[in-house]
């Protein structure tokens, strides 16, 4: 099955339950530029990701490829065809479906919020109001080469509200023949750039003076011509600030939250499982500890425990380490309430309070990733443990497109691990400021040639989040 799928407006939130449940159990996404690149990460692990652009005089992709890439990954499950706003208001998603109708695949279209009207409510702006204007229309502002498809006669003698997509570089054109044809020249218009997200910015003025205004302006923007724009009650305010996080799926997660704004989650790093035979082998009654170095650790353990069938209660015995607060919580989860937490997150720290607590009788069993740094490891000389690793880290290549169209106008790039360092050295190709989420994560960005603009000095989400408003302040 195929879904066109509306991701909706900047904000990744905006996007509707059954967009995010098709994103969720698709195997093959195909996405735009305008698609927020959070709404990626709830893609499963294995699901294959493809870039189609479609930027304005860039396509990555023309129209007819991408009909050609849906038609053939149609054949290998369930196929997302994710598209900014609306499928089918300036999405070229008729021409889309016309491709499925012709070779009989099956699809379904999930509507989006178009930015039409989103994108001006972002900016408090009504694109009807009673009293002022009963009628909205949307007009394309990229038009064909010869310019017979927009009629500005009619489009100029209507009482309404007219919504401009596309067209900030047709800013001059519009304005001309708006009031060639009679349309009066002051006008109020309102160019909304960046419409829902942190660098949303709005400029008011004139008809006549729209070729000024636009030259201020970035694209994606739209541009409203109507009274209803004297009438703006601006309520959102953006901070100004575009962060790029490109750990794991549930560190990103927990920096959205501490920020309390969107964020741009590009996770650069996949998680592959290891070790499944070897775990099922293991006698968890001969271990007095188990220590956790990561979520994703706690994650794994949890399962394969139920992938093995084997009964929680033989833990009753067991005392269990966390590296950090966030890894105690996931063990809450699971019911399991941390018996040691270092007061600051590192393995090193953890090590030595394991060091101190923990005698030649004891038998620790150590958690973690295969190419973890062994700071945790190398505070353990005199303690007996065994270290078995449930999961590698790689860098996923499919995000380094996506990665360095981000980039552009990004303020700063949280890197939460040395793996996410190891991954932004190997794909980035232009320079960003770089926030490290600690020292060891500094000292594996400098290996391999990066620079740290910051190392936040609690290592945690809400450490990072203190460290950027510090160098901002």
């Amino acid at each position: 099955m195929v879904y066109l799928v509306g991701a909706g407006i900047g904000d990744s939130k905006l996007i509707t339950v059954k967009g995010l449940e098709c994103l969720k159990n698709a195997d093959v996404i195909i996405y735009d530029h305008l698609a927020n690149p959070t709404l990626l990460s709830y893609a499963k692990e294995d699901c294959l990701l493809l870039y189609a652009g479609k930027i304005a005089g860039n396509h990555h992709l023309s129209q007819d490829k991408i009909n050609d890439a849906i038609v053939k990954y149609s054949k290998c499950g369930n196929v997302v065809r994710l598209k900014g706003g609306d499928p089918f208001i300036f999405g070229r998603g008729g021409e889309e479906v016309k491709a499925l109708c012709d070779n009989n695949i099956p699809y379904e279209i999930v509507p989006g919020i178009s930015s039409c009207y989103g994108v001006p409510e972002y900016c408090g702006i009504p694109v009807t109001h009673r009293g002022i204007s009963s009628s909205f229309h949307v007009i394309t502002g990229h038009e064909k080469k010869d310019g017979n498809t927009v009629n500005y006669k009619v489009l100029a003698n209507l009482n309404a509200t007219l919504v401009f997509l596309m067209g900030l570089s047709h800013s001059h054109t519009i304005s001309y023949n708006l009031i060639e044809n009679g349309m009066d020249e002051d006008t109020p218009v309102c160019i909304i750039s960046g419409g829902s997200t942190e660098k949303q910015k709005f400029i008011s003025g004139t008809l006549k003076n729209l070729p000024k205004l636009a030259k201020e302006m970035f694209s994606p923007a739209v541009i409203v011509v109507g009274n209803v724009t004297k009438i703006q009650k601006p309520w959102f305010s953006p901070s100004d600030k575009k962060i790029i996080a490109t750990g794991t799926n549930a560190i990103n997660s927990q920096l959205g939250k501490a920020f309390g704004h969107d964020i741009t989650e590009i996770p650069l790093i996949k998680l592959t499982k290891l070790n499944f035979t070897a775990f099922s082998e293991i006698n968890f009654s001969d271990f007095t500890h188990v220590v956790f170095t990561s979520e994703n650790g706690v994650k794994i353990f949890f399962e394969y425990l139920k992938q093995n069938k084997t009964d929680i209660r033989i833990f009753r015995y067991t005392k269990f380490a966390a590296v950090g607060k966030k890894t105690a919580m996931s063990l809450e989860n699971h019911g399991i309430y941390a018996d040691i937490v270092p007061e600051i997150q590192s393995g090193k720290e953890l090590g030595k309070i394991l060091a101190k607590k923990c005698s030649r009788h004891d038998n620790l069993l150590i958690v973690r990733a295969e190419n973890g740094n062994n700071d945790l490891i190398n505070e353990l000389s005199d303690l007996t443990f065994t270290d078995i690793h449930l999961y590698k880290t790689e860098t996923d290549y499919s995000k380094k497109e996506l990665l360095n169209l981000c980039l552009e106008d990004a303020d700063y790039v949280i890197l939460s691990s040395g793996s996410a360092a190891k991954a932004f050295s190997q794909m980035a190709q232009k320079n960003a400021k770089l926030i490290s989420i600690g020292p060891s994560t500094t000292a594996a960005a400098e290996k391999y040639g990066l620079k740290i603009y910051a190392t936040a000095s609690k290592h945690d989400a809400e450490g990072i989040v203190e460290c950027i408003n510090r160098e901002e302040n």
